[in-house]
């Protein structure tokens, strides 16, 4: 499995055990630790749980360091994070928008989530 694929990962597991997938992050972390389980054994899947003692990065790089050597793994690894990165942006509609800092604004500022379709900020001078 592609190491590049680490942050993307990362933010999947970060987004589940943080809450920002609600249920369904719930439910997609009880399949990853299940899938985990299977392949690995019960002591590794306790390893991932949240408070183990490491970050959602760390636990992104033991699932794909495992993945690399794996590769049935890495194809439901692969399968989990594609269905499990839908739900959490599905969830995910939260925006904060922050303008923040010693500068003083002077222009115009658009601060949205999705935005489908144009922006018009005004006509040409």
């Amino acid at each position: 499995m592609d190491p590049s694929i680490i942050p993307a990962l990362a933010a999947v597991i970060s987004a589940v055990v943080g809450g920002a997938a609600g249920e369904a992050g719930k439910s997609a972390w009880t399949s990853l630790t299940s899938l985990v389980r299977r392949r690995f054994g019960r002591e590794t899947a306790a390893e991932l749980e949240p408070g183990a003692n490491s970050t959602s990065t760390e636990m992104a790089e033991d699932l794909v360091n495992r993945a690399g050597a794996d590769p049935e793994f890495a194809r439901a690894l692969a399968a989990w994070m594609s269905e499990t990165s839908r739900v959490v942006q599905q969830q995910k509609h939260d925006v904060v928008n922050v303008i923040g800092g010693e500068a003083r604004i002077t222009g115009p500022v658009v601060q949205a989530g999705d935005v489908f379709g144009s922006i018009n900020l005004g006509g040409r001078d």
